[in-house]
């Protein structure tokens, strides 16, 4: 075994200890939420402490898919995972993950413009592409400014279905472009400016687009200074 085989083993011993590590005190946290709402059903709890108790259960969810997203990167990667495609309707996935970062979004006052046709289905995998809708919509809250917007639009373009996702943040350098579906991603200059780099977010969008044979690409020169546009088989 020579060097770089003995790095990648390494690199995957590693992943494979952090996401057991991570996975599983956050999927016992998710079950005490849960049985902590049952234990308190009956009980009148002021508005402030259930809506905690949804930004809790939202906000495990979202840990849960980013630990996902590091497994699922690594073997899509290696091209060891299949999307198991089904028809999926955009819309229901845009609003529910919206949902994760309704608090985000009221706390930085962001509007958020929503043209996804109730009709619109698409022939993805539903939880890898609702991953992909996780990864854009974070992207998008962290870099809108306050008193932002974000934009979803979606489209059927003959056999393709392209959902947009945009925000009124900073627009990416040509150098950026090019980069920002490279692993460990970072635009350095923004790192101040938002609470976390892009990292493998964007990567695993561009590994799941290309596992369905499908795109994404940055988009210039719309609307919103930022938009990201995800191709995929329409339903």
């Amino acid at each position: 075994m020579d060097a770089d085989d003995r790095a990648r083993r390494d690199y995957a011993n590693l992943v494979a200890s952090l996401v057991h590590d991570l996975r599983n005190p956050l999927a016992a946290l998710a079950g005490n939420l849960e049985l902590l709402r049952e234990e308190l059903g009956d009980v009148a709890l002021p508005a402030g402490a259930l809506a905690c108790m949804s930004d809790a259960d939202a906000l495990v969810a979202r840990v849960l898919a980013l630990v996902g997203n590091i497994v699922d990167a690594d073997a899509l990667g290696r091209g060891t995972v299949v999307a198991r495609r089904a028809p999926t309707a955009l819309a229901a996935e845009v609003e529910r993950v919206q949902t994760l970062f309704a608090a985000e979004i009221a706390a930085r006052r962001l509007a958020v413009e929503l043209a996804v046709p109730p009709e619109l289905t698409a022939e993805v995998d539903p939880r890898l592409f609702g991953r992909v809708l996780q990864s854009l919509f974070d992207n998008a809250v962290r870099y809108a400014p306050r008193d932002g917007r974000i934009a979803v639009r979606a489209a059927r373009d003959g056999g393709e279905v392209s959902i947009a996702v945009g925000n009124s943040g900073p627009p990416l350098s040509e150098a950026e472009r090019l980069q920002v579906f490279a692993p460990e991603f970072r635009a350095a200059e923004r790192v101040h400016a938002a609470r976390r780099g892009r990292g493998l977010g964007m990567y695993f969008c561009r590994l799941v687009a290309e596992a369905h044979g499908g795109t994404i690409a940055v988009v210039v020169g719309g609307a919103l200074p930022v938009e990201f546009v995800l191709r995929l088989p329409a339903g």
